[in-house]
């Protein structure tokens, strides 16, 4: 009698596929931090076995995950190459229009595919090593640009520029997707991005984009307290270990439990001075940003802080799960911006106050491509370096 064939056949493309979809779709609500082999396993249907033979651990998932991004964003390349066709965005004018689709497209269809690379360009802003290849995916979103925009003066400088604005936008468009006035607020932005450093805005497009501001404060009040004095004694160091907290292991990992851990002190001590999950995020946010304008000299704004690079995007991710956290992401966005704007407008000889759009976009296009920096453990370039690679031009002092 013979004996019965064992199989050894390897796993399927279509089986693996299955798997890091589910992945994603783990991803996409959950966050990262929720991502593991046993939701997964849940979500798609399998077992943990199956996952780790077909694929291996969780960090092999990881990695797994990143190359199907890699592959759905060279997917896109195409189809939006195919959709402008032979017509010039430049000259048509419709370069913002292009845009502000594609990050609808984002938060719309495309959100679990945008929520999960998010999330990874995090990841590898905290530890470049785990996904060596995230470049790769950074290098398929500013190739997008550089496509649709071949041929045309400057095309891969303009390409940067609108790739590394894109982003910092992106986790903001999928939580704010339904707020009509942010909306208003990116296009606005957006304009001002693209604008020619010798074109002026007229006085009412920017008094508009500011009241467009302003109407933003409403739902991004309960973020702050501008009465609030600045913590001390026992209080103000339990409000540097939450922001060293943040800093650390990112918005998710805040609890009472764990900064009474970092501090060493009982819980009930934290819970004294930090009553609610409120209370311990402001604490944390005002410290960070007390740290970052300790760090902005009057020449040099200083955005390689990456504590408020990541805390912005990680915020927006969380108030996605969490909407208490959104009037913080809506803040933060808004105050990254005011502590520097008046040093970007300098460097692009802007008078103050007369082109806030232009000054906006530039701020978050630069936090952007500082990003980048940290995602790929790349060589930092100074602010105004950043803009001169862009091809803007600037005064250097």
């Amino acid at each position: 009698m013979r004996s019965p064939t064992v199989s050894h056949a390897r796993p399927s493309s279509r089986e693996i596929t299955g798997i890091v979809d589910a992945a994603r779709k783990v991803i996409a609500t959950k966050g990262l931090s929720g991502m593991s082999l046993r939701t997964v396993a849940e979500e798609a249907g399998t077992s943990v076995g199956s996952i780790s033979y077909r694929i291996g651990d969780r960090a092999r998932l990881v990695e797994a995950t990143l190359d199907r991004e890699i592959g759905i964003m060279a997917e896109q390349r195409v189809q939006w190459r195919a959709r402008l066709g032979p017509v010039d965005p430049l000259a048509t004018g419709i370069l913002p229009d292009l845009v502000c689709e594609w990050l609808d497209q984002s938060a719309g269809p495309g959100r679990h595919s945008a929520i999960v690379t998010c999330e990874l360009i995090l990841l590898a802003s905290r530890e470049p090593a785990t996904l060596p290849r995230i470049a790769e995916l950074l290098d398929e979103r500013e190739g997008l640009w550089r496509d649709m925009l071949i041929g045309r003066p400057q095309a891969d400088r303009l390409a940067n520029r609108i790739a590394s604005y894109c982003l910092d936008e992106l986790p903001f468009s999928i939580v704010l997707a339904e707020e009509t006035d942010y909306r208003l607020l990116r296009h606005s932005t957006i304009r001002g991005l693209l604008r020619d450093g010798n074109a002026q805005p007229v006085p009412s497009a920017t008094d508009w984009h500011m009241a467009l501001v302003d109407r933003l404060a409403v739902p991004a009040a309960p973020a702050h307290d501008e009465t609030a004095p600045v913590p001390e004694g026992t209080k103000g160091v339990l409000a540097d270990h939450i922001a060293d907290l943040i800093a650390g292991q990112g918005v998710g990992a805040l609890s009472h439990r764990a900064v009474a851990q970092l501090a060493g002190v009982a819980t009930s001590s934290v819970a004294h001075h930090f009553p609610g999950q409120r209370d311990i995020l402001f604490a944390g946010v005002e410290a960070l940003y007390r740290r970052m304008r300790s760090q902005i000299l009057a020449r040099d704004a200083n955005l390689r802080t990456r504590e408020i690079v990541r805390l912005t995007h990680e915020c927006a991710l969380q108030a996605l799960t969490d909407p208490a956290v959104l009037p913080f992401a809506i803040d933060m966005r808004r105050r990254r911006a005011e502590n520097v704007h008046l040093q970007f407008a300098e460097w692009l000889g802007i008078p103050p106050g007369s082109d806030r759009a232009r000054v906006q976009a530039m701020v978050m296009g630069v936090i952007g491509a500082s990003l980048r920096f940290m995602a790929t453990d790349s060589a930092w370039l100074a602010p105004i370096d950043v803009l001169k690679e862009w091809g803007v031009t600037v005064r250097s002092f």
